[in-house]
C-alpha cells in the first residue's frame, strides 16, 4: 500500500546510470584525462610517441635494408649446420613445438588430465632425443655385439687398451638395480627368478675381468673384482630402496616390462659401443655425426635455453632439498655450491666452463664447447632455482608434514607427495621468471666464442654488402627475444591463474 501510494503520489522513476561511467570511454577519462595536468601529460607523451613512431616507420620502410635478414634466413635459423642434414634441426624444432602444443592442450582440458604424467615423461626424455637427433648416433650391428662381448669373455686383458674396462661394472650396476627393484616389488616366484636371471648373466660376463689388475686411485693397482663388487652392491642397494617405495604405491606390472626393455637397450649400448680398430665390425652410423661446434644461430640459442632449463630444474630442486637436509655433510656441501655459484656473474661461470673444466678431466676426454656452455648455464641456473625452491619449502606449514609422518609415510614420500607439490606451486612465478632469464642469458655465450643468435648476426654485419646494417639485425634480435620471452611470461600467468597462485 505504501509503495502504491508513493507511485501514485508522483515519485520520479529510477534514473539510468550516467553515460560514460563504464567502458572504454570511462577508462580513457579516468586514466588519461581526469585532471588538467593529466590531460597535458597525455597530449605531450602522445605527440612524442607519434613523432618517434612516424620516424621509425619511415626509417623501416625507406632506409632500413631488411635484405640482411631475408637473404640470410637459413644462416640465422640454423647457422653452420650442414645443408644436407637440415631436416634434423627442423624435425627437432617441430618436436619441441608439438610437445609445447600438446602440453598446452592437456593442461587446459580436465578430461585429459591422465595424459599429464606422460607429457612430463616426454619432456624429461626430450633432451636425449634432441641430442641424438642433432648430433647423430651409431648403432652396433649383430657382428659388433658378438665381437665386443667376446672381449669380456675371452680377452678381458685388452679392455684397458680399448678404454672399455668401465663398461662391464656400469652395466652390472644398472642390471643389479633393476633386478633388486623387481625382487622387492614382485610377489611370484617365477617373476623373482626371471628378475635375477639377467643379474646372473652380467655377473658371469664380468667374471673373467675380475682377475685383471687395473690402475686405481692415485695410480695404485687394484683387482677388477673390487669395482665389480662395488658396482653390484651399489646397484642392489639402490634397487632395494626404490623397490620399497614402489611396493607401497601399488602400481601394476606394466612399468616393469618397459623398465626391463629400456635397461636391455642401455646395457647393450654400454657393452658393445666401442671402437676395436676394424671398420667392418665397428658400430654403424644411423645419423651422420654433426659436432656441436657447428651448431649456431637461433638453433643454438634454443638448444642452450631448452637443455639448461630442463637440466637445471631437477638439479635446483635437489640442491634446495640438500640445503634443508638434517645431515651436515649434505647441507654444507649444497650451501657451498649455491653460495659460490651465486656469488659470481654468469660470464665468469661460462669462462670457467670453457677454460678450467678441461683441466679437471682426463687427457683423453674432450668435451665440446657447446656442452661446456650448457654445463655452466645449468649449474648457474640451478643455484638460483635452489634458493627459489627453498623459499617455497619454507612456506609449507610444518603441521602438514607432521600429519603425513603420523600417517606412516616415509620421509621420501612426504617430500614427493606433500612437501614438493605445495612448495613448487607457491613459487611458480619466480621459477618461470628464472626460466625467462635463462633464455635471455644465452646471449652471453657469444662472448666465449659461440655463435648463438647474436653471434651469427654480428658475423653477418661484417659481410661486404651488409656493412652498416647493425640497427636492422639487432632490432630483429630484440623482437625475437621479446616474442619468446613474452610467450613464456603469458604461459606463466595462465598457469598461475589456473592453479590459483596467490588466491587460495
Amino acid at each position: 500500500m505504501t509503495t502504491a501510494r508513493a507511485g501514485n503520489a508522483g515519485v520520479p522513476p529510477m534514473e539510468s546510470p550516467p553515460v560514460g561511467e563504464a567502458g572504454a570511454l570511462a577508462w580513457l577519462r579516468r586514466s588519461l584525462f581526469s585532471t588538467a595536468s593529466s590531460t597535458a601529460v597525455t597530449f605531450v607523451l602522445g605527440a612524442a610517441f607519434f613523432l618517434l613512431g612516424w620516424r621509425f616507420l619511415r626509417w623501416s620502410i625507406e632506409v632500413a635494408n631488411w635484405g640482411v635478414i631475408t637473404t640470410n634466413t637459413r644462416v640465422i635459423l640454423w647457422g653452420r649446420y650442414p645443408e644436407a642434414e637440415l631436416w634434423r634441426p627442423q624435425a627437432a624444432a617441430a618436436l619441441l613445438g608439438l610437445l609445447a602444443a600438446l602440453t598446452w592442450i592437456v593442461w587446459r582440458r580436465a578430461a585429459w588430465s591422465r595424459l599429464r604424467r606422460p607429457m612430463l615423461l616426454a619432456w624429461l626424455a626430450s633432451p636425449l632425443v634432441l641430442s641424438l637427433l642433432l648430433r647423430g648416433f651409431e648403432l652396433p650391428t649383430l657382428r659388433t655385439i658378438g665381437n665386443n662381448l667376446g672381449y669380456f669373455l675371452v680377452r678381458p686383458d685388452l679392455l684397458p687398451i680399448l678404454g672399455a674396462v668401465w663398461r662391464g661394472p656400469l652395466a652390472l650396476l644398472l642390471v643389479a638395480a633393476v633386478s633388486s627393484l623387481n625382487l622387492a616389488s614382485a610377489s611370484g616366484r617365477i617373476a623373482r627368478a626371471l628378475g635375477l636371471l639377467p643379474l646372473v648373466v652380467l655377473l658371469g660376463l664380468n667374471l673373467p675381468s675380475a682377475f685383471q689388475v687395473v690402475s686405481g686411485p692415485a695410480g695404485l693397482p687394484i683387482p677388477m673384482a673390487v669395482p665389480i663388487l662395488l658396482a653390484a652392491l651399489a646397484g642392489w642397494w639402490v634397487g632395494r630402496s626404490l623397490g620399497r617405495i614402489v611396493s607401497r604405491t601399488g602400481r601394476g606390472r606394466g612399468w616393469k616390462v618397459w623398465l626391463w626393455l629400456a635397461t636391455g637397450v642401455v646395457v647393450a649400448f654400454i657393452l658393445t659401443d666401442f671402437t676395436v680398430g676394424r671398420p667392418e665390425i665397428d658400430p654403424q652410423p644411423v645419423l651422420p655425426g654433426v659436432q656441436p661446434s657447428l651448431w649456431s644461430g637461433i638453433m643454438l640459442t634454443m638448444v642452450l635455453s631448452t637443455l639448461s632449463i630442463l637440466l637445471s630444474f631437477p638439479l635446483g630442486v635437489l640442491l634446495a632439498l640438500g640445503r634443508t637436509s638434517r645431515l651436515p655433510v649434505i647441507r654444507y656441501a649444497c650451501v657451498g655450491v649455491v653460495e659460490v655459484v651465486r656469488g659470481v656473474p654468469l660470464i665468469t661461470i661460462l669462462f670457467m666452463a670453457q677454460v678450467m673444466l678441461p683441466m679437471f678431466l682426463p687427457m683423453d676426454l674432450s668435451i665440446d664447447r657447446v656442452l661446456r656452455a650448457i654445463a655452466g648455464m645449468t649449474l648457474f641456473t640451478a643455484a638460483y632455482l635452489a634458493e627459489v625452491v627453498r623459499g617455497g619449502l619454507q612456506a609449507v606449514p610444518r603441521e602438514q608434514l607432521q600429519a603425513a609422518r603420523a600417517l606412516g609415510l616415509s620421509e621420501l614420500l612426504v617430500t614427493l607427495l606433500v612437501l614438493l607439490p605445495q612448495a613448487l606451486r607457491a613459487v611458480i612465478p619466480a621459477i618461470l621468471g628464472q626460466f625467462v632469464s635463462v633464455f635471455k642469458d644465452t646471449s652471453l655465450v657469444s662472448i666465449v666464442g659461440l655463435l648463438d643468435l647474436l653471434g651469427i648476426l654480428g658475423s653477418i654485419t661484417k659481410q661486404r654488402e651488409y656493412l652498416g646494417t647493425v640497427r636492422e639485425v639487432y632490432l630483429f634480435a630484440a623482437l625475437f627475444y621479446f616474442v619468446v620471452s613474452y610467450g613464456m611470461s603469458a604461459a606463466s600467468r595462465r598457469l598461475e591463474a589456473r592453479l590459483g597462485v596467490g588466491i587460495r
